[in-house]
C-alpha cells in the first residue's frame, strides 16, 4: 500500500469520523435503530452550503466556524424531530426515522433541488500542508477536536446515561433520571455529527446532493461491526471502537478497489462481510444475549 492510498484512507476516515461517533451513539450505546443519521448527513450539508453562499465575503477563519455550526444544527433539527416524534408521539424511532426522511426529503428539495454546487466558493477547509491533499491537516485539527470532545463527554453521567438507556431504560426511570431527555439528547447529538460529516464530504466533493446520505447506515453499521470484532471492547463505552472500525472499512475499500473490484457494488460487499460477521457472531449466542442491531 503506497503513501497516496494511506492518505486517502486518513482522509476518507476524518470525513466520516463525526459520522461514526454519532453513530456509535445511537445505534451502538443506545441501541436505537436510527436511520435519521441519513436525513442528518444530507441535511446539515446542504445548510452549510447554503452558509457557505451567504458568507463567501467573510475571511476563511470565521466563515469556517459558522459553518460548521450550521452543518452540526442542521444534523440537530433532523434529530430533534425523529426524536420529538418518538417521545411524545409514541410512536417506535423506526417509524419515526422513516416519516422524518420523508419530511426532510421534501425540505431538500424545497432549498437545494437536487443539489447545490460549492464549486464557485472558495474551499474553507483547504490550507498549508500535504500539496495534494489540501484540506487534511484542517480535517485532522477538527477531527481531533470532536474526538477528544466525545471522549471527555463519554466520562460524565450522560455518556453513562446512554449506556445505560441502550442496556436498560427501566434502570433509568427507576432512578429517577428523565429517559426522554436521555433519548432526545442522544438523538439530537448524533444526528448533529451526522450533519457535520455530511458538510465535510459535500465540501471535499464540491457539491451538497439530495442522495448523497443513500447507504450511510449501512456504512455505519458495517463499521461498527468490524470495530467491535477487532477492538472487542470489554468496557460498556469505548471510543476506539467507531474510530478502529471506521478505518477497517476504509481500508477494506481500497483493498478491493486495488484488486480492480467495481465499487459499484461495494454496498452489496458491505453487507455480505456484516452477515458473515453477525451469522458467526450469533451462533455463539442465546436468544436472551442478542443484540439485534448487531453492534
Amino acid at each position: 500500500m503506497n503513501i497516496d492510498v494511506l492518505l486517502i484512507i486518513i482522509e476518507q476516515c476524518l470525513m466520516h469520523i463525526p459520522l461514526m461517533l454519532g453513530a456509535y451513539i445511537t445505534i451502538s450505546l443506545m441501541k436505537i435503530p436510527d436511520l435519521s443519521i441519513e436525513s442528518a448527513y444530507v441535511f446539515g450539508a446542504i445548510i452549510a452550503a447554503q452558509c457557505i453562499a451567504l458568507t463567501d465575503t467573510l475571511p476563511m477563519v470565521i466563515q469556517l466556524p459558522i459553518v460548521i455550526i450550521a452543518s452540526l444544527c442542521g444534523g440537530a433539527v433532523v434529530g430533534l424531530t425523529s426524536s420529538m416524534m418518538t417521545q411524545y408521539a409514541k410512536m417506535p424511532h423506526l417509524l419515526s426515522s422513516i416519516i422524518t426522511f420523508g419530511i426532510f426529503y421534501g425540505i431538500n428539495q424545497l432549498i437545494a433541488g437536487s443539489y447545490i454546487s460549492l464549486s464557485a466558493y472558495e474551499n474553507p477547509l483547504i490550507s498549508a500542508g500535504i500539496e495534494r491533499h489540501p484540506e487534511m491537516v484542517t480535517l485532522a485539527v477538527l477531527v481531533c477536536i470532536v474526538v477528544a470532545s466525545f471522549s471527555f463527554l463519554f466520562t460524565k453521567q450522560i455518556g453513562y446515561a446512554f449506556a445505560l438507556y441502550g442496556n436498560n431504560p427501566h434502570f433509568l426511570r427507576h432512578h429517577g433520571i428523565s429517559v426522554s431527555y436521555v433519548f432526545i439528547v442522544g438523538v439530537v447529538l448524533s444526528n448533529a455529527l451526522a450533519g457535520l460529516s455530511g458538510y465535510l464530504f459535500a465540501q471535499s466533493n464540491g457539491f451538497a446532493d439530495i442522495t448523497m446520505g443513500f447507504g450511510k447506515a449501512l456504512l455505519c453499521i458495517t463499521a461498527l461491526i468490524l470495530g467491535k470484532v477487532i477492538v472487542r471492547p470489554m468496557k460498556p463505552i469505548n471510543i476506539a471502537m467507531p474510530l478502529v472500525g471506521c478505518l477497517a472499512y476504509f481500508v477494506l475499500q481500497q483493498l478491493l478497489l486495488r484488486v480492480g473490484f467495481n465499487l459499484k457494488y461495494f454496498t452489496t460487499i458491505q453487507a455480505l462481510v456484516t452477515l458473515c460477521i453477525l451469522v458467526l457472531t450469533y451462533r455463539k449466542k442465546t436468544k436472551q444475549h442478542i443484540d439485534h442491531l448487531g453492534v
